[in-house]
């Protein structure tokens, strides 16, 4: 008889966001084994092993992106290029602005020469439609061939354009790949329609309101509309000549109770997953560079002594009862305690600077360099930025490692605010090579 050929084991794929979800799970449940795991999503134990090497890439995609949906994740051959216009693009959608392919080309030139790599990138116009593929940004024709519509004043869209809507804050359930050389517009006065369950339902983009709770505690605040910035500019590539040796990380409220006061995401949990990261790479760095870390909160006395009912935002902080000095809600988060050589500056406001001694040790230690990253970005880290600043720093803020309730607030700050007023926007890889390298 004849020996049986053993038959290939078929290859299952699975997408970025199965991987995601078997890498929380594990973190969950540590006791949970290899094999129950591939016997619940049907996979090799080997395949399960080589997910959670890799548990730090997966937890830290965007579930909302195209690339956690896909069942390969094929790694664009210019990923600091592709992720830096991503963000560059939707910033403009979400503020209202138009964006030609010729302006999308542009701009991708220009991130391609701060990165040091404008020989090889040649941004042209395949690059470009596959960009938009793979990020799939949602469009209609103004024909209404796009399964998702939009009904535009034709006065103010030309004719024959391709629009996109405003990527956040929309009920989209479909989403479209854009043809070539076509032009996105948010115009807010745009109602658009969203084919959901059969029903088409028509929005107004200009009625949805954006709210944001400063620090997550107490009434909402509406976000100011309309702000339209006069140009994006681009992300600063941070070299290792731009992390120099004296230079100070200064990692701002990661405290149990202010993360506690946001509602738990997967933008927080990648949040969190990145601040642990860069803190873990800078204590590893510490041993051969001479760099130092401070570790900053915010706390108050029993009764809040320090704080004063003509401070709204602050006074929030009091009626919720929490940051008492010595409660286990003003200690620092697991993965961010301070190891025994970094300083640890107490604060009663949320600048760093107000009233603390963080100056008088920088000064000391002639560090002219500050590299920030913390919770939240629209009031921690913009007033620390600007008092910083005005003290004659070097500021650099880690895109990666700041959280905000508002992604609108952090967009703003990040892509417009930040760039223009001389503070410097890295991403984590760069800072993490900056790091590395001896």
């Amino acid at each position: 008889m004849p020996q049986e050929q053993k038959q290939k084991k078929k290859r299952v794929p699975i997408t970025a966001l199965t991987k995601q979800e078997i890498c929380l799970k594990k973190r969950e449940n540590l006791k949970l084994r290899d094999e129950d795991l591939a016997k619940e999503y049907g996979l090799d134990r080997s395949t399960i092993t080589k997910i959670l090497k890799q548990r730090e890439k997966w937890l830290a995609i965007d579930p909302n992106s195209n690339y956690a949906k896909q069942k390969t994740q094929k790694s664009p051959k210019f990923p600091q290029i592709e992720d830096a216009l991503s963000r560059w693009l939707s910033a403009n959608l979400n503020n209202g602005n138009s964006v030609s392919d010729a302006q999308l080309q542009e701009k991708a030139l220009e991130l391609a020469q701060s990165y040091g790599i404008r020989n090889e990138f040649q941004a042209s116009n395949g690059w470009i439609s596959k960009f938009k593929n793979r990020h799939q940004f949602r469009s209609s024709e103004s024909q209404g061939v796009s399964e998702v519509s939009l009904q535009v004043n034709p006065q103010s869209v030309p004719i024959g354009t391709t629009v996109i809507s405003p990527p956040e804050h929309s009920n989209f359930s479909n989403t479209v790949s854009l043809p070539p050389n076509s032009h996105y517009s948010s115009n807010p006065s745009i109602a658009t329609s969203s084919r959901t369950n059969g029903t088409n339902m028509i929005i107004n983009a200009s009625s949805s309101q954006q709210h944001f709770l400063p620090y997550g505690a107490g009434a909402s605040t509406p976000l100011v509309p309309s702000f339209t910035p006069s140009r994006m500019y681009p992300l600063t590539t941070i070299t290792p000549s731009m992390i120099p040796e004296n230079a100070a990380f200064i990692f701002c409220d990661y405290q149990n109770d202010v993360v506690g006061m946001f509602q738990t995401t997967n933008i927080l949990n990648q949040f969190l997953v990145h601040s642990k990261t860069l803190f873990q790479e800078v204590h590893q760095a510490k041993q051969k560079k001479s760099i130092s870390s401070f570790s900053v909160g915010l706390s108050f006395r029993p009764n809040y002594p320090e704080v004063s009912s003509n401070n709204r935002y602050i006074e929030k902080l009091r009626t919720s009862g929490r940051l008492i000095e010595g409660t286990k809600g003003a200690e620092f988060i697991d993965g961010m305690i301070p190891r025994e050589d970094d300083i640890v500056i107490k604060k009663r406001r949320v600048d760093a600077f107000y009233n603390t001694d963080l100056q008088m040790i920088l000064q000391l230690r002639n560090i002219r360099h500050i590299i920030l990253s913390g919770i939240a970005t629209g009031d921690v880290i913009l007033s620390t930025c600007r008092s910083a600043a005005d003290r004659d720093l070097n500021v650099t803020v880690v895109r990666d490692c700041c959280f905000d309730g508002s992604e609108s607030v952090q967009n703003v700050l990040m892509n417009e605010l930040f760039p223009t007023q001389g503070v410097m926007v890295a991403s984590l890889d760069d800072i993490l090579t900056g790091l590395r390298l001896s």
